[in-house]
C-alpha cells in the first residue's frame, strides 16, 4: 500500500501534542537543601461508641504540635534532620540515605524518648528508628518520578506499612490490609504549586475474641501535597475510621485524624 509523505506528516503533527503531554505529566521530584519545612500538626481522637453504647456529646481529645524537617546533602548522601515538639515533651529523628533513599544510620533522641525508654527498657530503638525513618514522606520522592496513578508508597514499603498497621491493631485474629495511595496531578495549595498523592489504606479482618465472633473494618484516607518548587510536604492529612464489632454488633467506634500544614522557610 503505497503512503503519501504529507499523510505521514499529518499523522507526525497530529501527534505531538499527546506526546508533549504525556512527557509533561511525568514529574521527577528534586527536595531543596536550602529549605525546610515548619508545620502545626494536629492529632485528634474521637470515640463515638464505646463497649456496644453510643457515647453521647463525644468530644475529641486533640494533641497539637510544632514539627520540622530539613535535607542536607553529603556527596550524594541526603542527610534528614526531623524534629517534634509537643505537650509529651520533644523528638529528634536523624538519618542517612543514599541517592535513592535508602535508609541507615537512623537515631531517636529528645525527652519523648528518655520517657519512652522509662517506661520499656527492652525497646528496641534502632528498629522504631529505621521504621520511623523509612516513613518520611519526602524520602519517598529520592531517586523516583511519577506519572498520574503511580504508587506514592514503593511495593517493599507497602508490605511493611500493612505488617506494622496490621500487627499494632493487636488483634486476636488474622487482619488483612492493602494500600491505595498514587500521585493524582498538580493543585495549588496556598498560593504555591502542589503534587498531591492521594488514597486510601484499608484493615479488616475477623475471628475469635474470647470465644466471642469479632471484625475489625478500618480505612484511613490519606492526602499529601508536595510543594513543587523544594519537594517538601505542604499538607498532610490522615483520616481513620475504625470500628469493631463483637457478636455481630458495633462494639467501638473511632475516628483518628492526624493532619498538618507548612511554611516552606529558608534553613536557618
Amino acid at each position: 500500500m503505497k503512503i503519501r509523505h504529507g499523510a505521514v506528516a499529518a499523522l507526525v503533527l497530529a501527534m505531538l501534542p499527546q506526546v508533549a503531554h504525556s512527557q509533561a505529566a511525568r514529574i521527577t521530584p528534586v527536595l531543596s537543601d536550602t529549605m525546610q519545612r515548619s508545620c502545626q500538626a494536629e492529632t485528634a481522637n474521637l470515640l463515638t461508641m464505646n463497649g456496644g453504647q453510643e457515647v453521647v456529646g463525644a468530644q475529641p481529645s486533640v494533641e497539637r504540635q510544632h514539627r520540622s524537617l530539613r535535607v542536607g546533602r553529603s556527596g550524594d548522601a541526603r542527610l534528614f534532620e526531623q524534629t517534634g515538639s509537643g505537650p509529651f515533651g520533644d523528638i529528634l529523628l536523624r538519618f542517612r540515605t543514599t541517592a535513592d533513599g535508602v535508609v541507615s544510620e537512623a537515631s531517636l533522641s529528645g525527652s519523648s524518648i528518655d520517657a519512652y525508654v522509662a517506661a520499656a527498657p527492652g525497646a528496641d530503638l534502632a528498629t522504631l528508628a529505621a521504621a520511623l525513618a523509612d516513613d518520611v514522606p519526602e524520602r519517598l520522592l529520592l531517586g523516583r518520578s511519577f506519572v498520574p496513578g503511580d504508587n506514592y508508597y514503593p511495593e517493599d514499603l507497602r508490605r511493611s506499612l500493612v505488617n506494622r498497621l496490621t500487627s499494632s491493631l493487636g488483634l486476636p485474629f488474622p487482619v488483612n490490609g492493602s494500600i491505595d495511595v498514587r500521585y493524582a496531578g498538580e493543585v495549588e495549595e496556598r498560593g504555591r504549586r502542589a503534587w498531591r498523592f492521594a488514597g486510601e489504606m484499608a484493615m479488616r479482618g475477623s475471628g475469635d475474641a474470647g470465644g466471642r465472633p469479632a471484625s475489625i473494618d478500618q480505612t484511613t484516607r490519606v492526602e499529601v501535597l508536595h510543594d513543587v518548587e523544594t519537594g517538601l510536604v505542604l499538607s498532610y492529612r490522615t483520616v481513620a475510621e475504625t470500628r469493631l464489632d463483637l457478636d455481630a454488633r458495633p462494639y467501638t467506634a473511632l475516628r483518628t485524624t492526624d493532619a498538618f500544614d507548612c511554611d516552606i522557610v529558608p534553613v536557618s
